[in-house]
């Protein structure tokens, strides 16, 4: 149902929902509070969930999500499942919540879900090459060139990444930039330029 009502990014996908009586949001990180309140401005209510007894979020993010009138919290839930419509359409139609202390699960009607639950980097293979941040995200310069000369990381693997297509693009074709003016000086300096 990915793309149906299960979305992973609220700016490319919440204003599809202009209107909807409701969204869920997966996530009490900053990611899912601040995403849920930009949902806001298109449902009458979002709802945040959050699988721990408290919110992950920065404290002043964690104040404006208790204190909007739009946003509801649900502490302490799993996620069991996703439903689809019954009318064939693929569409998400409910989602069945696990209350981690009671084990009681209750069903959820929101117009879609946006997930934003963390991601793990796949940079197992350059783990002691270059350097990495203490979730496995490789750190960069402003360059983009990491801890090893003449090897660059962009997108979503790089640490301080917004995790958006456009901005993994965008880095893309700076660090291409880069690269070729690391090669130039590199012919320059051993004289072959």
């Amino acid at each position: 149902m990915i793309g149906a009502g299960i979305h992973f990014c609220a700016t490319c996908d919440g204003p599809f929902y202009k209107g909807a009586s409701q969204l869920m949001v997966l996530g009490g990180g900053n990611s899912g509070l601040e995403e849920g309140l930009f949902l806001t401005r298109f449902v009458d209510k979002v709802v945040i969930v959050e699988h721990n007894d408290k919110l992950a979020a920065h404290k002043l993010l964690q104040d404006k999500v208790v204190a909007h009138p739009k946003m509801e919290l649900l502490l302490n839930r799993n996620v069991r499942e996703f439903q689809p419509k019954n009318d064939g359409s693929g569409k998400l139609g409910t989602v069945i919540l696990e209350d981690r202390k009671t084990g009681e699960a209750t069903e959820h009607h929101p117009a879609g879900c946006f997930v934003f639950i963390g991601l793990d980097p796949n940079t197992a293979f350059v783990r002691g090459q270059v350097n990495l941040e203490e979730r496995g995200f490789i750190e960069t310069d402003a360059s983009f060139m990491t801890s090893m000369p003449g090897v660059f990381a962009a997108g979503d693997v790089r640490a301080g990444s917004t995790k958006q297509l456009a901005t993994a693009v965008g880095e893309g074709a700076a660090a291409s930039i880069q690269i070729r003016q690391y090669l130039e000086s590199q012919l320059a300096t051993a004289g072959m330029v």
